[in-house]
């Protein structure tokens, strides 16, 4: 089954659809036009060159330092939370 791009003249020009290609007189019969080919290779080579850049980037090794560890470890706690409410318990007196 071979598809179409169409556009419609009165419609945003990014908005398309895609129908087999055997409507296409119903479609055009109605205001659709065909996205030219040019348009279509051209974005088709715009897919290709940004995956081609995706592969590239995900092949070269990071250029970052791997993490380590703090250069003068620190036995002080971390600071509490002032967002919290303080909890308290309620006892029961006997």
């Amino acid at each position: 089954m071979s598809t179409v791009l169409l556009r419609h003249p009165t419609l945003p020009e990014t908005q398309e659809i895609e129908v087999d290609a055997a409507a296409l007189p119903h479609y055009t019969g109605a205001g659709w036009q065909r996205v030219p080919d040019e348009e279509l290779e051209h974005r088709a080579a715009l897919k290709a060159q940004a995956a081609a850049e995706a592969a590239a980037a995900e092949a070269e090794p990071a250029d970052q330092p791997e993490q380590s560890e703090p250069a003068e470890p620190t036995d002080e706690r971390p600071a509490r939370s002032r967002t919290k409410a303080a909890v308290k318990k309620t006892e029961k007196e006997s």
